[in-house]
């Protein structure tokens, strides 16, 4: 990989296929975004990012890559002849054209020969395979499938409730990775006459939607399930619906599998997705020995969900394939919950209060927080299952800054000067076409790669800087020995290294991780 063969490349686009590339790598326009094509590049080239887009490639475009890796580029009529197909195959075309617009291959500006952004291991050769394969299909009815659906849905809607008030009733031992123990799954699946799988998708549903907390060594019903368990069915349906997709990655490949198929149709076997699954998300899939046991378990799980039945996928299956909220579809197909007449009367340790929703959404959600069962009772006040004095350590302690009124009244929320640490970077809001169109004028000369490390790391002679900054132009690995801010000495070799103020971002082979190098402790620098 060459980063300076990619600037050049990215600089040749017109902006709307520029445009194109950056609203298909939304990892590349993190905030700040990029201020030029070579930050860019970095960015594009990021060990990380590129790693994340390649796991979501089908099959062929994983073995163009796997046919590009090692030093150098690959002309094209050495990629054909590695695939065994002409050069001029169309299928051929269409794949580099998938990876192209995700700026995972570029071709150089005089022979046209590829780079590859990937970093994948070269494989045993296997007939290059652009066409999916095709599970056996029965034809099936729209009306029958949705109904199916809705059923089980408006089942799994009842069958929950009746494990969290046996969970009340009887508070559940926990493994230690914070789920249900699986003691407690059969012990649950004998009472409720439930079998054990439909369990554990209920006991892991509740879990992942913090519906049952931890309640020191047991686990219990929270203040969130008390909310959950007033809103209406949609909303229910749609919150268990969130916490399944987002859980096992495969499952997501497995429902965007079935959303490919012809519509109208359901697969005869479900096991004989499994090609189609592997074919889909081949790195995703390569390790698993029984796919189709798996693949099995997910459309089980997807059943009582009503995510699909009968082999076909369901509105709402439909719905989380094509990335749409399920809430919509989920309100148009089951029927509003009933008024209640009823009071209920519930105890709360103490309140927060913000004039900041936002703010006190982020606080519910947050996932530090869970001891105190925090609750929306109002859309500016939250419920905490703990003391004012404990509510507050704990605000204070996950990066917020609360305050006590006097007396006894609520903890007051305010937003933070900074965010805390542990909250994710925020996402860049530009738009991707004006991002490519700024990027593609001319810019002020700004000072090279070169005067920047020669002005940062004044310590390395001449050719160990420009050593250095040939690895940030190119991309390629460089070792180097660094001192940390213990005075410890270490020897690595890094590759895809970038500028980052007075830092050098890279990918570090000794730990196998990105990793951050500041440049005046960087004592040498060697080829590799």
């Amino acid at each position: 990989m060459t980063r300076g063969a990619l600037v050049g490349w990215l600089s040749r686009l017109a902006p709307d296929e520029l445009g194109a590339v950056l609203r298909r790598r939304p990892d590349a326009l993190g905030a700040p975004p990029p201020d030029d094509l070579v930050q860019l590049a970095a960015r594009l080239s990021a060990r990380t990012g590129v790693d994340e887009i390649v796991a979501s490639l089908p099959l062929p475009a994983v073995q163009v890559l796997e046919a590009l890796s090692g030093p150098g580029p690959v002309s094209l009529p050495d990629l054909a002849d590695r695939l065994d197909v002409a050069v001029d195959d169309p299928t051929l075309d269409a794949t580099l054209q998938v990876l192209l617009q995700r700026a995972l291959v570029w071709p150089s500006e005089d022979d046209g020969a590829l780079f590859s952004a990937a970093y994948l291991p070269e494989q045993e050769p296997e007939p290059f395979q652009p066409v999916p394969p095709a599970p056996r299909l029965l034809p099936a009815d729209r009306t029958a499938v949705r109904d199916a659906a809705v059923r089980a849905a408006t089942l799994l809607l009842e069958r929950l409730p009746v494990l969290l008030d046996a969970a009340a009733a009887r508070p559940l031992g926990r493994q230690r990775t914070g789920g249900v123990a699986v003691r407690e799954q059969r012990r649950l699946a004998l009472a409720s006459g439930l079998d054990e799988p439909t369990v554990t998708l209920l006991a892991d549903l509740a879990v992942a939607a913090r519906l049952l907390g931890p309640d020191g060594v047991r686990l219990v019903p929270t203040l969130a399930y008390d909310d959950w368990a007033e809103r209406a069915p949609a909303d229910r349906l749609a919150r268990l619906l969130k916490e399944w997709w987002s859980g096992a990655p495969l499952r997501q490949v497995v429902v965007r599998a079935m959303h490919e198929l012809p519509p109208d149709t359901a697969v005869a076997d479900v096991s004989s997705l499994a090609p189609l699954v592997r074919w889909t998300a081949p790195l995703q899939t390569r390790t698993q020995e029984d796919l189709g046991s798996v693949v099995i378990g997910i459309v089980a799980e997807a059943t009582l969900l009503g995510v699909c039945a009968s082999g076909a996928l369901s509105p709402l299956g439909r719905a989380l394939a094509d990335g749409r909220g399920v809430s919509d579809v989920a309100q148009r197909l089951l029927p509003a919950a009933p008024a209640a007449d009823a009071l209920h009367v519930r105890g709360v340790g103490s309140v927060i209060v913000s004039d900041d929703t936002a703010l006190l959404d982020d606080v519910v959600a947050a996932e530090g927080l869970a001891p105190l069962k925090l609750r929306r009772i109002a859309p500016t006040v939250a419920g905490s299952a703990l003391s004012p004095v404990d509510t507050l350590a704990a605000l204070r302690a996950a990066g917020y800054q609360p305050a006590r009124d006097a007396g006894p009244g609520p903890v007051r929320l305010h937003r933070a000067r900074v965010d805390h640490q542990r909250r994710p970077a925020a996402r860049s809001t530009v738009d991707p076409g004006e991002l490519a169109a700024r990027l593609l004028v001319p810019q002020q000369r700004r000072p090279d790669t070169l005067e920047l490390i020669r002005q940062r790391a004044p310590q390395l002679r001449p050719e160990q800087a420009q050593l250095l900054a040939t690895a940030v132009e190119d991309g390629s690995p460089v070792w180097i020995r660094y001192v940390d801010a213990g005075g410890r000495a270490s020897e690595r070799v890094i590759d895809n290294a970038q500028l980052s103020g007075g830092n050098i971002d890279a990918w570090c082979r000794l730990r196998r991780d990105d990793r951050a190098f500041t440049l005046d402790k960087i004592v040498a620098v060697a080829p590799v």
